[in-house]
Order: structure tokens, then sequence, then C-alpha cells
């Protein structure tokens, strides 16, 4: 019997995975998947590169662990890479996207002595208590939730200048909305946004835990829409796969932090940057952001036309294909013949976060598996 407490992770599937390399994976019985789903928007970078592999090796024999009390090289040359990357000034690490947040929330209180915060409906932000306070599902079932949240309507600019008053610390938003089914913002909204919120000075802190480093064939999906956010959060992908995550923002904020007022453990471990420095350099020497552009022109122009798909949304290497039908039963089929999907809180969305790798050839298995799943007519009712 396994000792895991599997329920709260959600709902698993089937197979056993042992290994894996690029877009590809194995279960325990030795057979293929191609990954169309990178483990949550993971592994841009594929699995097992042999680079990332290396430096992790590498820095485990060299310096496993020591904690941020004292400088250790790689820690502050993955910051400095990550800052020039993203174009953001300053960068504090953590172990997961939901942490990131927790930060990103305290630091935009503290940095402008108010407490409530402006928040998307449909948003994802992370279940720990105080992400979850801005995260729009989950948040009854541990109610109450930390801080003062205001919710509105994702893309809708109005609705955000109405929530806005000098009670107002930040604007907390996706420039994507991930688990609500790669949701892409109306024109202009992001910057509007920013305009709004600073207009009343409050910060906007983007939430790029999904579509950053590189996920959208952008450093940042800010970037997409033409703004810089004062505080952003990036995980993920950050690490290739290894469990790590930042808060990034201005000098400006920084400056208000003070030492001590906030810390973590494990956060900037050796391992973990000398995994962010091998994954930043291998997105930049293997121009994965311009690779994963053509992942999303390849998906479009591959399932665009298959008969039951509706809508095709997204950028980079991080893709909605909505259907006619409830995506669910068709993700199991599509597992039944090899190919890993993701759903979301939109229930006719397929989500697909492959490695920029991904070859062009498992792309039109997808789209030739996917044809024929949604040939089969749709189940009235299906989850």
């Amino acid at each position: 019997m396994s000792h895991l407490l599997d329920n709260l992770g959600g709902a698993k599937w089937e197979p056993t995975f042992i290994s894996g390399e690029g877009a590809l994976v194995w279960d325990v019985g030795g057979r293929t998947y191609w990954d169309f789903y990178g483990g949550h928007a993971v592994t841009l970078i594929g699995l097992g590169h042999p680079r990332w592999v290396h430096a992790i090796t590498e820095q485990a024999a060299e310096l496993s662990f020591f904690t941020a009390v004292g400088d250790v090289p790689v820690r502050g040359r993955a910051a400095t890479k990550l800052c020039d990357f993203t174009g953001m000034d300053r960068c504090f690490f953590v172990n997961s996207g939901a942490e990131a947040n927790e930060a990103a929330l305290k630091v935009a209180r503290k940095a402008t002595g108010r407490g409530t915060i402006v928040a998307m409906e449909n948003g994802f932000h992370g279940r720990t208590m105080g992400a979850l306070g801005a995260t729009w599902k989950y948040r009854n079932q541990h109610a109450p939730a930390h801080g003062e949240v205001r919710f509105v309507p994702f893309g809708d600019l109005e609705a955000v200048r109405a929530a806005l008053d000098a009670t107002v610390a930040a604007v907390i938003t996706e420039p994507v909305q991930g688990m609500a089914g790669v949701v892409m913002p109306p024109d202009g909204w992001l910057e509007g946004v920013v305009h709004a919120a600073h207009e009343v000075g409050a910060l906007v802190i983007a939430d790029e835990v999904q579509s950053g480093i590189g996920r959208m064939g952008a450093p940042l999906a800010s970037h997409l829409f033409g703004i810089t956010p004062d505080i952003a959060t990036v995980g993920k992908g950050v690490g290739g796969g290894f469990p790590v995550a930042a808060m990034l923002c201005t000098d400006a904020v920084a400056a208000t932090v003070l030492p001590g007022e906030h810390g973590t453990t494990f956060g900037g471990a050796p391992m973990a940057c000398a995994a962010v420095e091998a994954t930043l350099d291998i997105l930049v020497d293997q121009d994965l952001l311009v690779k994963a552009d053509s992942v999303f022109a390849e998906v479009e122009a591959q399932l665009g036309s298959v008969p039951g798909v509706v809508d095709v949304r997204g950028a980079g290497a991080w893709v909605a294909v909505v259907l006619d039908r409830p995506a669910g039963p068709v993700a199991a089929g599509l597992r039944r013949a090899g190919i890993l999907v993701g759903t979301s809180t939109d229930p006719a969305v397929l989500r697909l976060a492959p490695p920029a790798v991904v070859p062009v050839v498992a792309i039109r298995m997808l789209a030739d598996a996917l044809a024929y799943e949604l040939a089969a007519p749709a189940i009235e009712g299906a989850a």
C-alpha cells in the first residue's frame, strides 16, 4: 500500500512513468508517450537534457547545499542571468510558484502600506493560504482565505478601474490565464491595468509561473503585451524540472524590503540555481523561444482544421485546443493512444504545454489521434 496522500494532488493518470528524454516519456511497462503536457508547463527544454543533467551533477559534487546566509557563486550567477533574461532588476529565489506569489503579495502590501489586492475571476496563483486568497477556485473550501481581495472579470478594464482605490496594494493577474484554459487578454488590456494601478499608487504583479521563461515565445508573457510589471513571479520552467521559482521585482520595490522580513531555507539552493543557470543557457543557445513559436504555428496548422476543434489559441508552446464537446474523455482517449495532454477548468479545452523540442512528426500524430477521438459522437454530459 502506498503511503502517499494522493487525493491532495488531484486525479492521477493510470500509467506509472519511469523515464524520459526530450519530448518522450516511458512508463513502467516500456510504453512510449509523446508529452504534450510538459509536466504542468515545466519542461520547455525537454526531459533529461545532457547540459542540464551535467550542471546539477557537477554542482551536487562541488557543493550540494548551503543556506542563503552565505554567498554561493552559482546563486549570484543564476540571479544575474534570470534578471538579464527577463528584464527585471532584482531576484529572490524560492521553491515553488505558490511561494513566489506569497512573497509577491507580502512585499506589495509592505511596499505600499496597503492591504487590499485586486485579482481576476478564474485566475490561479497557488493553493497555499496567502496565494489562495487571490485564487478564484478552491479558496472557499479553505475559508477564510488570507487578506482582503476584490475579484474582477479578466479582460474587463472598467471593472479593474472600479475596484481600484487608495486601499489597494496591488493588482495580481496572469498575463494569460493558464488553468482557465490559456485565455488571452483583449488588446491593450494589460497596459491599461498597469496605467490604472499606478494612477492610484498600486503595484502590478504579473504571475508568470506558467506563462514565463520562454513558454509563450518570450522571456515573459508580459513582454508580448508591452508591459514591465512591478513584480513578476516565475516558476515551472525556470529550473527545467528542478524545484525552483523566483519573485522578480524592480529596484524601487526591492528598496522597500528590509533584511529578515522574508526568508526561505531552500530558496536559492546551489543545485536549484545550477538548474536555473543551465536552463537559461539552453533556452538562449538553442533558440528555444523561436522554436516555441514554431510549435504554436504547427499545432494551429495541424489541429485547426480537425473536425470538432472549435478554436486553437495561445502562443509559443502553450496552446488551448477548444473542442465542441467535453475535453476530459478526449484527453483520456489520447492518453490511451500514447499522447499526453492536459485539461483546464474550462471543460471544453485541451491544454498543451509541450517541450519546445517536440518534433513536427509528434504534432502530426497528435492531430491524427485527435481526429480519431473526435470522429466518435460526443457523449452528452460526459466530464
